[in-house]
């Protein structure tokens, strides 16, 4: 049991980081390579603005008021990222806003350094024991807040983009910016609310790795595990950010615990690249004319 638990929780985190990837690239067709610094930036906004609260450590008022206003910064974060950069490179070729998400990245990991000093420090939230294992281990509060966090978020995403008027615009200026805003589709909207959202399930995915384990500059490594399971389940689908992400968590898990915790590491790679030769544009990703140079 405790073993499906740990790869559930572990998957779960990855689907979230996925899905902000995927929702970015849906919109634009903009890989987001700097996914993971945004997660763990966003953790440790979460962390100072715990200290500040007096939410950090403990439960009620504090720390409600501590998630809302991690919520809402990491919105207005993605908001502020696409209106002050990435609008400005609308119809420039996408390997050129690629570049600047990288550029972005190197700016974030630059300012853990200096704003937090490269600090490891710990969100000391919901780690009360539910249930202890006969093997062993444990199941936490945050583990089951994990996998709570992860139906809620995706079954939103779900409701959001096939019961509201605002996600059937998105959805058709993914499919065709040109003819959705000949139709009266403000496409500026739908990038800035993508980038929100995008950023938000990031800093709810470092949250949630950050209550599990230390954070560090370190921990921004977690991004590629999510652009792994994007890739995996395909970049323009959020169904397959949860397969991919099931899949990473699971490789690695059982590598880890079975085979060698060094060999961990490597092997989601090496399932990605298996997908991407049976493929290219994964399990669930709709098939694309690939430009071959």
């Amino acid at each position: 049991m405790e073993f499906l638990v740990s790869i559930l929780v572990l998957g779960t985190t990855y689907a979230l980081l996925a899905a902000g990837i995927v929702i970015v690239y849906k919109a634009s067709r903009v890989v987001n390579f700097a996914h993971g610094e945004l997660a763990i930036v966003g953790a440790y906004v979460f962390y100072s603005a715990g200290i500040w609260s007096g939410g950090a450590s403990s439960s009620g008022p504090a720390l409600l008021l501590t998630i809302v206003f991690t919520a809402v910064i990491s919105a207005l974060f993605g908001i502020a990222i696409y209106l002050a950069l990435m609008r400005r490179l609308l119809g420039q070729p996408t390997f050129v806003a690629a570049m600047v998400t990288i550029g972005i990245a190197i700016i974030l990991k630059a300012m853990i350094v200096v704003v937090w000093n490269a600090r490891s420090v710990g969100i000391n939230v919901g780690r009360q024991t539910l249930h202890t294992y006969t093997e062993g281990g444990r199941l936490t509060l945050i583990d089951l807040v994990t996998i709570i966090a992860g139906v809620v978020f995706f079954a939103a995403m779900f409701l959001f983009f096939h019961t509201t008027r605002l996600g059937r615009q998105f959805r058709g200026a993914a499919e065709n910016p040109l003819l959705a805003s000949q139709r009266q589709v403000n496409v500026n909207l739908i990038l800035a609310l993508a980038w929100g959202t995008a950023v938000f399930s990031a800093s709810l995915a470092g949250v949630l790795f950050g209550s599990r384990s230390m954070l560090s500059p370190q921990g921004t490594i977690i991004g590629l595990s999510g652009l792994t399971a994007a890739m995996v389940g395909g970049l323009d689908s959020l169904r397959g950010a949860v397969l991919g992400g099931f899949l990473v968590a699971a490789a690695t898990y059982v590598t880890a615990r079975l085979i060698s915790p060094a060999l961990a590491d490597a092997v989601p790679f090496a399932i990605l690249l298996i997908v991407m030769c049976w493929r290219p544009w994964g399990v669930f990703g709709t098939p694309e004319e690939l430009n071959r140079v």
